[in-house]
């Protein structure tokens, strides 16, 4: 066993009550392609770029996160995704294993195209964490050596190093989702993770998509951008969770190119530096955050009151053919994010190959499913018909 331990920040205790709220709460980074993986291979790509990445190796003591030394499981099963309403899928929606501390498995799924799916508890690791490690493991099996992510170091640990300047936002919950709100049914499914693939690609998708949800969000909308801190100590190397939210309140009627600058803008001051809440709420006991959880998520499916209408998340630009491994190309890669109860809307943008793969993560609720399919559907069209020929060609 490795030596690698971390403190649990603040913003990961937040997260364990997630799982039994809205389950499985895990991001899922799928990876569709042509060919085959040998299983043995792949086992043995996960457990060497596990140990470059001791983050997919964690497990709770205490206050820490340590590395267990025993690499992510890989499940091989005969299943094809069931899309595009992937809330119904078994694989996806079961929770990993094989214990209950278990933080990070991989899935090899063989019915139908070959899927590679990397599934991590938000606890453990951020989006582009994920990413680092699902990337070392492709170079493994090319026969390259991991690149690793081997620093002790989140969020808080980071702001503390680079400073901070300013007070977090506040946060009430008042903000409107473009799919409205609705009272959760027994035996729905709580929450809904729809796909879409867009014949398109290039800049300013990420910036498009976010105007469109503010267009449909009432007076103000709030959105929420993921962004990397990696960007100021480009040496780190961690998997942690290293993102925090810049906030753009924006009323609709906004366009993209404006709100892009409004986002320039708070980057040039270091804003999302500024939302590392070492206090107040994270500092509450299991109850306490659990109760606060259950009444954002009452707030937000019965009176659309929400800290914020959206997350908006770009996962990256893809080259299919660098990823290829011997054996097995990918066609497309799609970020599955995982569902929240404080937050009604999470999409996941990827581009690749000329196109676009878009999810959400939606709060399920009466009338949500086809409000949400409408919104997708008119994403889609307008992300085809903006997005250039040109833009597609050198994504």
């Amino acid at each position: 066993m490795s030596t690698f331990r971390r403190p649990i920040s603040p913003t990961e205790l937040i997260y364990f009550p997630m799982r039994d709220l809205a389950p499985p709460f895990l991001m899922q980074f799928a990876i569709e392609g042509a060919g085959t993986l040998d299983p043995e291979q792949l086992r043995r790509a996960v457990a060497v770029a596990s140990e470059a990445n001791p983050g997919a190796r964690l497990v709770r003591e205490g206050k820490f996160w340590v590395d267990s030394g025993v690499a992510p499981a890989v499940r091989v099963l005969p299943h094809a995704l069931q899309y595009p309403a992937l809330e119904a899928d078994p694989v996806l929606t079961s929770p990993i294993g094989p214990t209950a501390e278990t933080t990070a498995e991989v899935l090899l799924l063989t019915g139908g195209s070959t899927n590679l799916i990397f599934r991590v508890f938000h606890g453990v690791m951020d989006g582009m964490g994920m990413v680092m490690w699902a990337t070392d493991v492709l170079r493994v099996l090319r026969g390259q050596e991991p690149v690793g992510a081997t620093d002790p170091v989140a969020d808080v640990e980071l702001v503390r190093k680079v400073g901070r300047s300013g007070r977090p936002a506040l946060m009430l919950p008042r903000y409107r989702a473009a799919v409205g709100h609705g009272r959760q049914l027994p035996g729905e499914h709580r929450h809904l993770l729809r796909h879409r693939t867009i014949d398109a690609a290039g800049p300013g998708a990420l910036m498009r998509v976010a105007a469109m949800i503010a267009e449909d969000g009432g007076p103000v909308s709030r959105i929420m951008i993921p962004v990397d801190i990696r960007r100021h100590d480009p040496a780190l190397r961690s998997t942690a969770n290293l993102a925090l939210p810049l906030f753009l309140d924006v009323p609709p009627g906004i366009d993209s190119q404006r709100l892009n600058e409004l986002k320039r803008a708070k980057l040039d001051t270091n804003f999302e530096l500024d939302q590392m809440e070492e206090g107040g709420v994270t500092k509450l006991p299991q109850a306490g955050g659990r109760a606060l959880l259950h009444t954002l998520n009452f707030l937000g499916s019965r009176f659309g009151r929400n800290l914020a209408s959206a997350t908006v998340s770009h996962m990256g630009r893809y080259d299919y053919d660098a990823m290829a491994v011997p054996g097995f190309t990918p066609t497309s890669v799609r970020v599955l994010p995982q569902h929240s109860v404080a937050m009604p809307l999470l999409f996941g943008l990827t581009e690749g190959g000329g196109r676009t793969e878009l999810t959400v993560s939606a709060r399920n609720g009466q009338g949500i499913p086809e409000r949400l399919d409408a919104l997708l559907d008119r994403i889609v069209r307008t992300l085809e018909s903006e997005l250039t020929p040109a833009d597609s060609a050198t994504s």
